[in-house]
């Protein structure tokens, strides 16, 4: 089984934004998410968002960390159980790694469909 890679717009961006923010907080938070030059913008900017959990400090440091760490960004937002096995994934069975990719894939879906 392959790892699920989200389909994320710029309209799911503004949605958290204003999901997880105070009304007052979102203009200030969506300019300054434009200011961000990354690859796979949406994706790595609602990766961001996921760590950030609502805390604007937290979010500015994941923001500012965006470009060199993306990565690192995606795969503790999206691959949060799949990330803390990695060293020794191959040493699990098949049925395993399966498991923990849907549940990484479950724990993201049902994060970013939250209302």
């Amino acid at each position: 089984m392959k790892q699920f890679i989200p389909n994320v717009t710029e309209s799911d961006v503004e949605r958290i934004v204003r999901r997880d923010f105070p009304n007052e907080q979102v203009e200030k938070i969506l300019a300054t998410i434009q200011q961000v030059d990354v690859r796979e913008k949406p994706r790595v900017i609602l990766a961001c968002l996921k760590i950030a959990n609502g805390n604007i400090e937290r979010l500015r440091n994941e923001l500012s960390n965006a470009s060199g760490y993306y990565r690192e960004i995606i795969s503790e937002a999206e691959y949060p159980y799949y990330s803390k096995k990695y060293f020794k994934i191959d040493k699990l069975s098949e049925d395993e790694r399966n498991k923990i990719i849907e549940k990484d894939r479950d724990q993201y879906l049902k994060w970013i469909s939250r209302i």
